[in-house]
């Protein structure tokens, strides 16, 4: 979505990976004003006990975009 754009609905979710699987959070969304040029947070993952290290990403489905997955690693 374009700052300063037309405004809509931005959808989005969680992606975590590890050796129990795949897991994918709740969709989340964010309505934008028509010319609205602030920053907008998402909500943040949380995550109570991974089984491995493994990777988070989030995901935009409306409009797609996907942000690079970030590598974790659990506290011992």
């Amino acid at each position: 979505m374009q700052a300063g754009g037309p405004g809509g609905t931005v959808q989005y979710h969680w992606t975590r990976k590890d050796s129990a699987g795949t897991a994918v959070s709740l969709t989340y969304s964010i309505v934008v004003a028509a010319g609205d040029t602030a920053a907008h947070s998402v909500v943040t993952d949380s995550w109570a006990a991974p089984a491995s290290p493994g990777t988070v990403q989030l995901v935009f489905t409306n409009p797609g975009y996907a942000v690079a997955p970030q590598s974790f690693s659990c506290r011992s």
